[in-house]
């Protein structure tokens, strides 16, 4: 074939290229196609929040506070880590409670509700906390016919002595350097678990 003829067919097939594109039709989203949009998950009806909370002085206490001869504490707070830094201005209580605080949204009232409160502890050296390990949850309340009212919630409390487990694991030259509470809740008469929340208090030891 000649050159001549080479260059007529290229611009034939350019041609035939464009007009193939100008007539295609415009990309459609799935609703003008007839299908559906995708949809996002509902948020959950029922759900288990976590936390801590202990007794400790209030601030007007705390001012001018005498450590031989303190207050009685009577001022309820939620501690997100317990921490021997300051003696009075940051709590490092005795006893913690763990609050499980039940959230229904559905806006009818239930009492078909199991609850299972655990907790792990984090393990490690006196020395050295880099080595410290979770250890197995181990279950240490259960609740059973659990209601939640017209209000939508319902709380529940789990004191924990952390002084007990300090002292103990001392005499084996080892310190908790933290605790994880999770709280399981299931159907009663299924006893399907619905749902579960968690959450984590780091305990930091003082120098």
């Amino acid at each position: 074939m000649s050159p001549r003829l080479l260059v007529l067919h290229a611009v034939v097939a350019i041609c035939v290229a464009v007009s193939a594109t100008a007539c295609s039709p415009p990309a459609t989203s799935p609703q003008e196609a007839g299908g559906t949009a995708p949809q996002e998950a509902p948020a959950p009806k029922l759900r288990a929040d976590v936390s801590f909370a202990c007794l400790w002085w209030s601030e007007a206490q705390m001012e001018g506070l005498n450590p031989d001869a303190p207050p009685p504490k009577n001022t309820e707070v939620r501690i997100t880590k317990w921490e021997y830094s300051d003696p009075v201005g940051v709590p490092h209580p005795d006893v913690v409670d763990i609050v499980v605080t039940l959230v229904d949204s559905s806006g009818q009232a239930r009492s078909d509700l199991e609850v299972e409160v655990a907790t792990e502890w984090k393990e490690g050296s006196l020395r050295d906390a880099t080595d410290a390990v979770w250890s197995r949850a181990t279950v240490i309340q259960n609740f059973s016919n659990v209601s939640i009212g017209s209000s939508g919630q319902q709380t529940l409390r789990v004191p924990v002595d952390l002084e007990a487990v300090m002292d103990s694991l001392a005499q084996q030259q080892k310190w908790p350097y933290g605790l994880r509470a999770t709280a399981t809740v299931r159907d009663r008469n299924s006893v399907e678990r619905l749902v579960e929340g968690a959450a984590e208090l780091p305990i930091q030891r003082g120098d």
